[in-house]
């Protein structure tokens, strides 16, 4: 046996086949290559360095909304403001009291009896 070739477990009739459903990859050993720690070390390092940007932008992006639903609170109320007292008066000209008019019965041919 080399070094760079690959160690099985011994096959036992008692404990089940665990890597029959994993692909070929899980059974190799790698042996090139820098570890696994290195991979994971590089990508928290580019993690940390983009963190700072992103937190930025989105605190950005959070002061932009409030800032921008509060103009449209502030407009809104301004504009009702404004127009309050013009629909008051188009309400109140528009709702004037209608003139009552009570039908009278007619009375022909009626003769007035003395008493």
């Amino acid at each position: 046996m080399t070094a760079t070739a690959l160690i099985e477990a011994p096959a036992s009739d008692n404990a089940p086949d665990t890597s029959a459903g994993f692909p070929p990859l899980f059974s190799v050993v790698p042996v090139a290559g820098p570890a696994v720690s290195v991979y994971v070390a590089f990508a928290v390092v580019l993690l940390l360095l983009l963190v700072p940007p992103l937190a930025l932008v989105a605190t950005l992006m959070g002061v932009a909304l409030v800032v921008a639903t509060a103009l449209v609170v502030l407009v809104a109320l301004a504009v009702a403001i404004l127009r309050a007292p013009f629909l008051l008066v188009r309400f109140l000209r528009g709702h004037r009291p209608a003139h009552v008019s009570l039908p009278v019965p007619q009375m022909r041919n009626v003769t007035v009896r003395r008493v």
